[in-house]
């Protein structure tokens, strides 16, 4: 081999180590990024993990949150058409009562609501229709109006221009929450008896 070639021979094979070298150096730096990608896509996966999981969390807790919501609303619904439906059969009852009862209810209402003064009591046509012949009679300072009220059951009170309405359905509306209040407690948290 000339000198020449001995010459080219190493060249080559300086170029070759060379090569070789920063072949070796640039497999090392890819290693090293790949492993730092693998790194930073392990890192990003865990966080969306565990953003995942936080946000569904979240979502159960809202979701449940909801439900509870939902759950005590129709509760309260139900027993609310529960004590309607008690306070509607009541009412029932009462307009049923035989007259002799039914007056002494309203009797025991007028001295209730009675004012001071001449009163004037106004009944449905029903109801002055079976009024007992006693019945005015019993009431202290209240003539009953011969001409009929338009309500159903109950009375109307009057002094003067001054109207007090006793009729059933006004005097459950007027105590309504009470009313609510004692069967809720007697129906729902098995307290004593309603008033």
């Amino acid at each position: 081999m000339t000198g020449v070639e001995k010459i080219i021979a190493k060249i080559e094979q300086d170029s070759l180590a060379k090569s070789e070298e920063l072949l070796a150096r640039a497999e090392a730096q890819a290693g090293e990024v790949l492993a730092q990608a693998a790194a930073q896509a392990r890192e990003a996966s865990q966080a969306a993990i565990a953003a995942a999981r936080e946000k569904a969390g979240t979502d159960v807790e809202a979701a449940r949150a909801r439900v509870a919501v939902t759950e005590k609303r129709a509760l309260l619904r139900a027993k609310n058409e529960v004590i309607g439906e008690m306070v509607a059969s009541a009412l029932a009852r009462l307009r049923a009562l035989p007259a002799e009862e039914y007056f002494a209810v309203l009797a025991k209402l007028a001295a209730e609501y009675a004012q001071p003064g001449q009163g004037t009591m106004r009944l449905s046509r029903r109801d002055l229709d079976r009024l007992p012949p006693d019945f005015a009679g019993g009431l202290k300072d209240i003539a009953v109006d011969p001409q009929p009220a338009a309500i159903e059951d109950g009375f109307i009170l009057a002094y003067g221009d001054i109207e007090q309405n006793c009729t059933f359905g006004a005097l459950a509306a007027a105590r309504m929450d009470d009313i609510k209040d004692a069967l809720h407690a007697y129906v729902f948290a098995g307290g004593a008896d309603p008033v």
